[in-house]
């Protein structure tokens, strides 16, 4: 699905997203627009060709089912259909509809086309970063338009980046969680969730740290049609970013410490378990040595002929349990 916003040089406003339209605002040196592709046909594809010439190592970059690793790349040198040069940048929000739900963390790829007077967006799943400028936008277009392509920029990685915040969150919770399951109850099946949330951060590290090497390009001045007064913007997003994978690091280390805890607490617990074992050894010890003297045949032990000698071995029993029992629990073993 295609959605554009274009403010023609003359003040002209236009919705359309037709071919004949985006070619004539491309055309159109005093023309801003921003054009937003939401799970595109092929015949939609086909426009970053057919309209803008974008390069085709982008463009395939763009179709390809496999996720790309974020970047930003300058066809400067190359140019578009109307000589003009542009950036393709690969950035990667998160999936917050499912991350709740979902066994793994999940992101979803955002590509972009951007330039002095023009930003080509380009995504299979729905990105809320760009969904609420969409809707802004909606009502006038001159509020995402009129600040400058870069703000529009700078609005859509800000949103982006501030939308993994909930997904750090949820990840702080999940790790107390498993810290104090790890502590207090150490289930077999705990082990595997600590290592599913290990995979989860080493994934999510992979995808959030090339994203600072992006920005970081943006607010340096290697993109020349980024003002200084918005660099200061993006800025600012960057230090969002690096707080974020500082957190993961974090996070990672947390982790790291849960099965620690985990692998001591079952340490511990069968410690426990050998100790409990050894005192109910040491017990039946005594017990086995005084029945088994003679086979504990009354008649044939001298002295014992009569009828007490059982109740006499079994108070010397009872005797030697409680003695071992009461220096067990002086010595703090029971």
């Amino acid at each position: 699905m295609l959605t554009s916003f274009i403010k023609f040089g003359d003040g002209r406003l236009s919705t359309d997203t037709d071919e004949k339209t985006l070619a004539a605002a491309a055309r159109d040196p005093k023309a801003t627009f921003w054009l937003d592709m939401n799970k595109p046909t092929d015949e939609e594809l086909a426009l970053l060709d057919d309209v803008f010439g974008f390069h085709p190592l982008a463009i395939e970059d763009t179709i390809q089912p496999n996720p790309e690793r974020p970047k930003i790349e300058s066809y400067n040198h190359v140019g578009d259909a109307f000589r003009q040069g542009y950036f393709y940048m690969v950035i990667h929000g998160p999936d917050l509809a499912t991350f709740r739900q979902s066994a793994n963390l999940k992101t979803k790829e955002l590509d972009m086309f951007v330039s002095e007077r023009y930003l080509v967006t380009v995504h299979d799943e729905p990105h809320r970063s760009v969904t609420d400028l969409l809707v802004r936008a909606q009502s006038d277009p001159r509020v995402v338009l009129d600040p400058g392509i870069d703000m529009l920029l700078h609005n859509i990685l800000d949103l982006l980046v501030d939308n993994y915040r909930p997904i750090l969150d949820f990840l702080q919770e999940e790790i107390d969680q498993l810290e104090e399951a790890a502590a207090t109850d150490p289930k077999p099946e705990l082990l595997p969730k600590i290592s599913q949330k290990k995979r989860d951060l080493l994934n999510l590290r992979r995808v959030i740290a090339p994203q600072r090497d992006v920005l970081a390009q943006l607010t340096r001045g290697e993109v020349p049609f980024i003002r200084e007064t918005t660099r200061i913007y993006l800025r600012d997003v960057l230090d969002h970013l690096n707080r974020a994978v500082e957190m993961i690091e974090l996070y990672r280390d947390l982790i790291v410490g849960a099965r620690d805890i985990y692998l001591s607490s079952i340490s511990n617990n069968l410690n426990q378990i050998m100790k409990t074992l050894t005192v109910i050894s040491v017990i039946a010890l005594p017990l086995t040595v005084i029945t088994s003297f003679y086979g504990m045949n009354f008649d044939a032990i001298p002295g014992l002929h009569s009828g007490t000698g059982f109740w006499i071995a079994v108070v010397v029993m009872l005797g030697v349990v409680g003695t071992l029992l009461f220096l067990f629990w002086k010595k703090r073993w029971i």
